[in-house]
């Protein structure tokens, strides 16, 4: 398993974190330059990998999301989990879907599948699934300006 080497040779190596559950932790700028950080685990005694990274709401789309008139944000969110649910990313709304303050997206990739195209594959499924939530949130609450801005 190359794993770390296909990083570093793509450019989106940042750091291996100790972590005493996992063979290795790895973290990853992806894409390169977005400030999108995204962490691939190898959890001890386990036969996958796990591609993680989270979304925390700006604080600005916290309080607008939150003061939406209960219907309009129950439907808004319950928009984002119908369309979330059709993606290869498993995802977490935290600390639960009512008070969402940040969603996670995940993908295991079993050892037996495990590629770079496989790894990357994942790494850009859930920076898509990353900049559906930020776009959303940016159309919703955002009336001015960039509208066309890549990352938020």
């Amino acid at each position: 398993m190359d794993v770390k080497n296909w990083l570093v040779e793509e450019g989106i190596f940042k750091k291996e974190v100790p972590d005493e559950v996992a063979e290795w932790h790895y973290v990853v700028e992806f894409p390169p330059d977005s400030k999108q950080v995204t962490d691939i685990i190898k959890p001890k005694g386990k036969d996958f990998v796990l591609v993680i990274s989270g979304l925390v709401f700006a604080e600005n789309h916290y309080r607008a999301l939150h003061s939406l008139p209960p219907e309009k944000k129950r439907n808004l969110i319950h928009k984002w989990k119908m369309d979330l649910l059709f993606r290869k990313a498993e995802f977490r709304m935290v600390p639960d879907a009512e008070n969402v303050q940040r969603i996670d997206f995940s993908i295991p990739i079993y050892l037996e599948e495990l590629t770079k195209p496989k790894l990357f594959e994942a790494l850009r499924e859930i920076f898509k699934c990353k900049l559906y939530i930020m776009w959303n949130l940016h159309h919703e609450f955002d009336r001015k300006g960039d509208v066309d801005a890549m990352y938020l």
